[in-house]
């Protein structure tokens, strides 16, 4: 047998990473591939310009068996920020999953990177993210704001979804849709809670919506977040370099044809005041969707404390997601702020299967530990892939 050896992974190494994403993922990428993969992702590096960002392997012979890459941001501390990165990626072959291959890439990552934040949904994972040394924050809240709600009712497999519905309600939607009485139901609840929203998450009129292609200019998303970030305890950081890397047009494979997303803006006069990037439906849905279109708030940035922006900007998203053919809109989120505001635009809170593990070794700076003090976003970690 040969020897195992986690490392991380160097130029001299793209072949064999490579081969590792054809095995693990399906996807048809050669050692000239990775190489530059790593160069761009060096380029934009956020975290320590110019560097590439740390992948860990872990190595049979010459053969990658554990992956676990990463992905460069920085954090706000409520007074400064932080490089970080985010851990993305994690995966062993199949053959290697009943032994120590994922503690031993996690591991040698962990032992790479002062500072270290991970999305993570499977319970294995998060036994080993926890053994690592992260600290679990707890499970990130869904928020679904039904558009069509009747159509959602017909449709979907409240089962499917791994939303951690309970049982009574998930049986209670499947009798309901054999007998031919869930589109009903759904249609009137789903009136219900457009007048809610218009009752109670109205936004204000002096405040000036609109979408757009392209987000605004880096020194306008710079001016909003640093008017934003002064109310927030905690937070990856949404400036204008992060927002246009994450969410502009060459952060789609195919530049600005093939990308998904949209931008709401709330201004008030010229003022930029509240943004949001909005993920459109797939044209083919997830099939757990059963055919039902989702979009999803991938991420939003406002004065925590400006009510009025918020509701503007959800307003705002809304429209955008009807025109787009959406049946629902997503959002995932801690921050006790926006929650509020999403319930007044009559989302409905469901069991969060997303945790937030964070980890780090400095003394630089003082974390919450409170979930409700974090502003996360469903597009942290490039999480919003999902729908």
């Amino acid at each position: 047998m040969s020897r195992v050896l986690a490392t991380l992974a160097t130029d001299e190494h793209a072949d064999s990473v490579a081969a590792f994403f054809r095995a693990a993922w399906g996807e048809n990428l050669t050692a000239e591939v990775v190489l530059a993969g790593w160069r761009k992702a060096a380029a934009e590096n956020g975290a320590a310009p110019g560097e590439v960002p740390p992948t860990a392997i872990v190595l049979e012979g010459s053969r990658v068996i554990g992956y676990c890459g990463s992905i460069p941001h920085r954090l706000w501390d409520g007074v400064a920020e932080h490089p970080a990165y985010w851990v993305k990626g994690l995966m062993v072959l199949p053959e290697y999953r009943r032994g120590p291959i994922g503690f031993l890439v996690g591991k040698e990552l962990a032992t790479q990177l002062t500072r270290t934040t991970a999305l993570v949904v499977a319970p294995a994972a998060r036994r080993l993210f926890s053994a690592l040394g992260y600290t679990d924050l707890g499970a990130v809240t869904n928020f679904v704001r039904p558009l069509r709600l009747a159509s959602l009712a017909r449709r979907l497999d409240a089962a499917e979804l791994g939303l951690g519905l309970p049982r009574w309600l998930t049986a209670g939607v499947r009798v309901a849709q054999r007998a031919g009485v869930a589109r009903l139901a759904g249609g009137v609840v789903g009136l219900a809670l457009d007048v809610a929203a218009g009752a109670r998450g109205r936004a204000p009129s002096w405040l000036t919506t609109a979408c757009a292609v392209d987000l605004p200019s880096r020194d306008e998303l710079d001016e909003l977040w640093h008017d934003a970030r002064g109310a927030m305890a905690a937070s990856p950081v949404r400036d204008g370099m992060y927002l246009r890397w994450r969410y502009g047009a060459d952060a789609a494979e195919g530049g600005a044809a093939e990308n998904r997303y949209s931008f709401i803006t709330a201004r008030d006069g010229q003022r930029l005041v509240g943004v949001a990037a909005l993920l459109r439906p797939k044209a083919m849905s997830d099939p757990r969707l059963r055919g039902a279109h989702v979009a999803t708030i991938s991420d939003i940035v406002f004065a925590p404390g400006h009510t009025d922006v918020g509701l503007a900007v959800l307003a705002g998203v809304e429209r955008v997601a009807r025109s787009a053919g959406a049946d629902a809109v997503l959002c995932t989120t801690s921050h006790r702020a926006l929650a509020r505001l999403l319930s007044r635009r009559s989302y409905l809170p469901l069991p969060g299967n997303v945790h937030f593990f964070l980890r780090d070794v400095s003394a630089s700076a003082r974390w919450p530990r409170d979930l409700a003090s974090w502003w996360l976003a469903r597009g942290d970690s490039a999480a919003d892939e999902v729908f």
